[in-house]
């Protein structure tokens, strides 16, 4: 869900394939490398490389075939589900993971049709009540009927909130980050013409295929543009954004990414409650915070103040000065937030 990415679309560029990436042992310095092989996570090395304290990362697969799940995880306690969103991967949550992990068991995915989660063409796997069962299933595949907290950013928030709304029974608390509720971004958007011209670039996924993306080097020029600024800001190191490319390194994986749009938003004027899951009127019961970036222009400031109205169990934190990568971007306030908010963790 980011607007700067509009013009990459028309121009697609070819992919260029990794076999393999240097990752750095320390993310200051850079002076001892090592090399993965294919097939293999650099991030999940990295992260073990760059970690604070004893506690490491381990990476596992849920489901087979169209439905495998990749994961990484660390740490023990309650269960924790993190979400990420377009065009990202598993390691937009390292920083928050670092914090969690001394009390919770983090668990950050990369979403169908990412990183190395399995990447179906077909959209009905992307559908988002399909998307909500696969979680709810990979849920209890980690904590069984426990309760769990999920937290998801971008498009990773619009699966969040919306399962908050469908499966109240399954979580304890529940975070938002850039992102409303799918019911209340399309009914918003049908009406307001500014917020349309700004998700024009959704409309703009509807209709690129994968034959339009490689015809040229899309998926290298949508992640260099992705995370460029991020890199000037220094909150992400130059390694950092290679393992960000690699993760987009193929037109497909940027294709099967773009299905979260193609199978959930209609064009805007045409919403009808059916695409409105869980329904219309579904609402958040459990605790909930919406974390917002006040530099973030994706979505109007109308929108943004409706889930206080709408959903009054959700607290509402604006970032100030902080764009749309608040998992990332000054990543500090955001994880103070999220703490915050989480309490003293409970068995």
């Amino acid at each position: 869900m980011y607007t700067k990415h509009l013009a990459i679309f028309a121009t697609a560029l070819a992919a260029t394939g990794c076999a393999c990436i240097a990752v750095a042992t320390a993310k200051s310095g850079f002076s001892k490398l090592t090399e993965t092989t294919e097939g293999s996570d650099p991030a999940v090395l990295f992260a073990n490389a760059n970690r604070a304290g004893g506690i490491s990362y381990t990476e596992g697969y849920f489901g087979t075939g169209d439905e495998r799940l990749h994961y990484v995880e660390a740490g023990s306690g309650p269960l924790v589900i993190l979400y990420h969103g377009f065009p990202s991967f598993w390691y937009s949550w390292f920083d928050q993971m670092e914090v969690l992990k001394a009390d919770y068991r983090v668990v950050a995915v990369d979403g169908l049709g990412s990183g190395l989660s399995a990447k179906p063409l077909q959209l009905e796997p992307y559908e988002i009540a399909n998307l909500a069962a696969q979680l709810d299933a990979f849920s209890r595949h980690l904590g069984g009927d426990d309760k769990y907290i999920l937290i998801g950013h971008d498009w990773g928030s619009v699966l969040a909130l919306s399962y908050a709304q469908a499966y109240p029974n399954r979580l304890r608390k529940v975070i938002g980050m850039n992102a409303p509720p799918l019911n209340l971004m399309l009914k918003h958007t049908a009406t307001d013409k500014e917020q349309q011209r700004r998700s024009d670039y959704m409309q703009r996924f509807r209709v690129t295929t994968l034959e339009m993306l490689e015809a040229g080097n899309a998926a290298e020029r949508v992640a260099t543009d992705s995370y460029k600024a991020l890199g000037e800001r220094g909150d992400l190191e130059p390694t950092e954004i290679e393992l960000f490319k690699h993760a987009l390194s193929s037109n497909t994986t940027l294709y099967t990414a773009m299905n979260w749009y193609r199978a959930n938003v209609p064009t805007f004027e045409e919403a009808t409650d059916e695409d409105m899951w869980p329904g219309p009127g579904s609402r958040i019961s459990v605790p909930g915070l919406f974390i917002w970036g006040e530099r973030d222009e994706v979505f109007v400031p109308e929108l943004i103040a409706k889930i206080e109205v709408e959903e009054p169990n959700v607290d509402v934190v604006i970032l100030p000065g902080v764009n749309h990568w608040t998992s990332m971007e000054n990543s500090g306030p955001a994880t103070a937030a999220i703490v915050e908010f989480l309490g003293a963790p409970t068995s």
